[in-house]
């Protein structure tokens, strides 16, 4: 009986020693999954969540491509990240060597474009707008191509709208067809209009867009 009684002993302690192991052993390659920082222990992430999500709500798609801005003004390419409850906009931080600031992107306005050669992409314009640290709001007409199978997009081109206006619709001419034309209503400030009044003088843009390019009217 006593024989019997150190040999249960004995197998439950190998039991143990093999449970203890591999619970070391887990911990060992669950280590290779998080980086330290400043005494803290964070897990990588393959992906920032915020860009994920924007994709998801304006198109869809769950991808590992994010939807990148190019400031105007530079090569400069601005990441959206987040989302503006009230005006409804996407958003995106950016630091330009010395100037810091936002991209709002309007993508309730966002508006295929149905040009030929377009097999397999999805080619839009959307509004969008560029902060700084001073007061102005810069907003520009953005085309953007949209490759359908891997969730990826190219800012092909951009035209300047405005300090400050309010952009009210975007319309492409029905039918959509050469030279394609489309039209931008918009409010802006009145010449003897003060800066911090919301505008109020209604005007229309008009833009001829090709596969890469956005054009004013004025240079046809």
């Amino acid at each position: 009986m006593t024989l019997l009684i150190r040999l249960a002993a004995v197998l439950i302690l190998l039991v143990l020693t093999v449970i203890a192991l591999g619970f070391y052993k887990f911990n060992i390659a669950g280590d290779d999954l998080y980086i330290k920082e400043n005494d803290m222990v964070r897990p990588l992430a393959p992906f920032e969540e915020g860009a994920r999500s924007v994709m998801m709500r304006l198109f869809s798609l769950d991808t590992g491509h994010s939807f990148k801005i190019t400031l105007p003004d530079s090569n400069s390419a601005v990441t959206l990240t987040g989302f503006n409850k009230e005006p409804s906009l996407a958003v995106g931080a950016y630091q330009d060597k010395e100037i810091r600031g936002e991209v709002l992107l309007d993508y309730l306005r966002l508006t295929p474009l149905n040009l030929p050669g377009n097999t397999g992409t999805t080619q839009f314009v959307a509004p969008f707008a560029v902060t700084t640290q001073g007061t102005g709001v810069f907003w520009y007409l953005g085309m953007f191509r949209l490759d359908d199978r891997s969730g990826s997009i190219t800012h092909l081109d951009s035209q300047y709208l405005g300090d400050r206006v309010v952009i009210q619709a975007i319309s492409p001419d029905i039918p959509f067809d050469p030279p394609h034309r489309i039209t931008i209503s918009l409010r802006t400030l009145a010449p003897e209009q003060p800066m911090a009044t919301t505008p109020g003088q209604e005007t229309e843009r008009t833009f001829y867009v090709t596969r890469d390019t956005i054009e004013v009217s004025a240079s046809r």
